[in-house]
């Protein structure tokens, strides 16, 4: 099977198995059997058809590429060639044949696509030929007339998705390639619309394009992706330019600006009717997310009045935020619950006996658990194909991932507001029941969201709605063994992973505690961190967490311990009272210095919520020739692995490291290897790199072997 090529990430050339499974989509229609189903679709470009926007839209779906004349990306040089030359095409689709007329110009552009079609009627002339215009048209006509002789029911794409109008026959009539069917002599000798009966087949046709195909799917992830994952660094880009003090006065209306100038505009050049609720962006602040919110939700008339500094418990400030971005022209939607504060305590050299639960902390930990869920639904449906069983298993999993946190006390009521959903989208961002099966072809969004939770620590009413939700396909393979059994191999990619899973943006009181733990940190004569041994120094911060991301900030390493400084975060101190182990690794001068810090216990409550994993580990990656990488082989290095420092440190091979430090060390050397800006620095670069996508390319083979079925 030939495959899809690259250039510069972009889909070229022409795949036989896409190109005929796109045609057998089409002809598909053609055999449903009923009193209506047409023996032919007709299909004729340029002035034959009035520039007919559904007949272009069918040439686009069969003729992929051949017809986007302004994709930067297109393979066929057409300077010096007239557009009504590319333009001469009249192709009659049957059931089992298809009958197509090109000229000897536009052949060659034509045959990539053609070639391997089943029972495929050509009708071309020489170049000779072609050079008598009166001729040619005659060949035309005639061509025209041999092809539908046969036919009694002739349907046509009338219509486009774009710009659908009322179906006219009378319009088809006016078609010049119709109008001359009826000339003597070389037509057919009667008007075109008494001898066949006209059939519109816009609709049907429509909900065969928005199918998703290998080609479709190259199109989602190097192109929609990125446009969409650029709207969530515009929003973060807003977000970002306030101040601890200013973020009060942000109201919903400023913080979702991008997502709904983003989802209006898309609206008026798609003409979708869909405009349900799932399928709207929105930003709604603390309180001001409650069901009865979600309900009367409007993205064109979002609110001013609520503010950060008044949707909080008994009108304080919010604690979080809910907020969803919707594509308008396809299939791919996120959901994510933000917070305003951090959840830690940096450490001051004085121990605290336990992690105060604060309102922050306890919405970063069922917020935690409602992600659990929805990654344990995905995975679950993606093997099953079961609504039901999913959702069995995403709240299962919401609920011990509560327990496991100490909130099982809070089980009962949760379990009440809590709610999974999986809808499937078409490529146009319709909705499409589960219960249909063009359902399996198409991106799905899995959703879990917890409503109208009560403020859990102070009794003070309201605190709002937790939600969470990915786009992700599925895709699978059946496999037939040697004795005859059939078993099913599955895999999924979440689209939307790049989107961070978890932020949130310093408050007063956060900043004053950081800026309390650096002045101590920094105290001359020493400190709870002992002697200053580097500058601050960029540095990636990263853990095992479900939550975690690589995060850039700068790094302090000092004689008995390190001190972290991120821009949502604040100060992080470890110190070596807190330090069980210390692992470095590095493989080469070229590659990321790894430092893994093993960690007591004791840490947690000096640590953000999103670092916390369950082997107690965070990974400082130090970028090779930086700073912070001279700067630790220089002058901590030599200190720490003295054995009277206490720090333990091992400088172990890779074959020495767990699986789970691995993975972490791939995952940020792979990130600095494609030199991309980490999540910290999303506001000006939250780009798709779709080679990143986990399961990409078994996606793409498996859709392949799907479209080999129609050949």
């Amino acid at each position: 099977m030939a495959g899809i090529r690259r250039v510069n990430g972009k889909l070229s050339g022409v795949n036989p198995a896409v190109s005929c499974s796109r045609l057998r989509q089409v002809q598909a229609l053609l055999c449903e059997g009923d009193s209506v189903t047409p023996d032919g679709i007709l299909c004729s470009l340029g002035i034959d058809s009035r520039y007919n926007e559904g007949c272009t839209e069918l040439a686009k779906y069969l003729f992929y590429g051949l017809y986007e004349r302004n994709q930067p990306n297109l393979e066929h040089a057409f300077d010096d060639f007239p557009e009504e030359m590319l333009d001469d095409v009249i192709l009659l689709i049957k059931a089992e044949c298809v009958q197509l007329y090109c000229n000897p110009l536009n052949y060659s552009y034509l045959l990539p696509y053609v070639s391997h079609w089943r029972n495929l009627q050509l009708y071309c002339m020489t170049e000779a030929e072609y050079e008598d215009e009166e001729a040619a048209e005659e060949f035309k006509i005639s061509s025209f007339v041999t092809m539908v002789q046969d036919c009694h029911r002739i349907g046509v794409a009338y219509s486009s998705q774009g710009h659908i109008q009322k179906f006219d026959v009378f319009m088809v009539e006016k078609w010049p390639l119709i109008q001359a069917f009826a000339l003597e002599g070389i037509g057919g000798g009667s008007f075109f619309t008494i001898k066949y009966k006209i059939v519109d087949m816009s609709e049907k046709l429509w909900q065969v394009y928005t199918r998703l195909d290998p080609v479709s799917l190259d199109h989602l992830l190097t192109e929609d992706l990125g446009i969409f994952e650029k709207q969530w660094s515009n929003f973060f880009s807003r977000i970002d330019l306030e101040s601890h003090l200013s973020i009060l006065d942000l109201s919903e209306a400023q913080a979702g600006e991008a997502f709904r100038t983003f989802y209006c505009h898309g609206l008026i050049s798609n003409n979708i009717s869909d405009k349900s609720k799932s399928r709207q962006p929105f930003v709604l602040f603390g309180k001001h997310s409650s069901s009865e919110d979600l309900e009367n939700i409007s993205f064109n008339f979002p609110s001013e009045s609520h503010q950060v500094r008044n949707t909080g418990p008994q009108g304080f400030a919010a604690r979080h935020m809910i907020l969803q971005c919707v594509a308008p022209k396809g299939p791919l939607s996120c959901s994510r619950t933000y917070f305003f504060g951090t959840t830690h305590t940096p450490y001051l050299g004085i121990q605290m006996t336990e992690q105060k639960k604060t309102d922050v902390l306890v919405a970063s930990q069922i917020y935690s658990a409602v992600v659990q869920g929805v990654l344990s639904g995905i995975k679950c449906y993606s093997s099953t194909s079961s609504f039901a069983k999913a959702k069995d298993d995403a709240v299962n999993s919401f609920l011990l991932a509560l327990d496991s946190m100490d909130l099982g006390h809070y089980c009962t009521l949760l379990r009440s507001k809590c709610e999974f959903s999986i809808q499937a989208t078409n490529n146009r961002g319709v909705g499409i029941p589960l219960t249909d099966q063009s359902s399996r072809y198409l991106v799905k969004m899995a959703s879990l969201i917890v409503r109208d939770i009560p403020d859990l620590q102070e009794n003070r009413g309201e605190f709002g709605t937790v939600l969470y939700s990915e786009s992700f396909l599925e895709s699978s393979i059946n496999i037939q063994q040697r004795d005859g059994t059939v078993s099913s191999d599955s895999c999924y990619a979440i689209l939307t992973a790049n989107v961070p899973r978890y932020a949130c943006w310093l408050m007063e009181s956060d900043v004053k505690h950081s800026e309390q733990a650096l002045h101590l940190a920094m105290k001359e004569g020493g400190s709870y961190l002992g002697d200053s041994l580097t500058e601050a120094d960029p540095a990636y911060v990263f853990s095992g967490g479900q939550l975690c991301s690589p995060e850039e900030g700068k790094i302090r390493f000092f004689s008995e311990g390190l001190l972290f400084i991120h821009s949502q975060f604040g100060c992080i101190t470890l110190s070596k009272d807190h330090i069980r182990k210390i692992i470095f690794y590095l493989l080469d001068s070229c590659s990321v210095g790894s430092l893994f810090v093993e960690y007591e216990s004791s840490l947690f409550p000096h640590l953000p919520f999103p670092l916390h994993s369950s082997d107690q580990c965070l990974l400082f990656a130090l970028q090779p020739r930086s700073k912070s990488y001279k700067a630790f082989f220089a002058k901590v290095l030599p200190v720490w692995k003295d054995p009277e420092a206490g720090f333990g440190l091992q400088l172990l091979d890779q074959e020495q490291l767990s699986l789970n430090q691995r993975n972490m060390h791939t995952r940020v050397q792979k990130l600095h290897d494609s030199q991309e800006p980490p999540v910290a620095k999303r506001r000006d670069n939250l780009k798709t790199s779709h080679s990143k996508l986990p399961q990409q390319e078994m996606l793409v083979l498996t859709d392949c072997q799907t479209a080999l079925e129609w050949l």
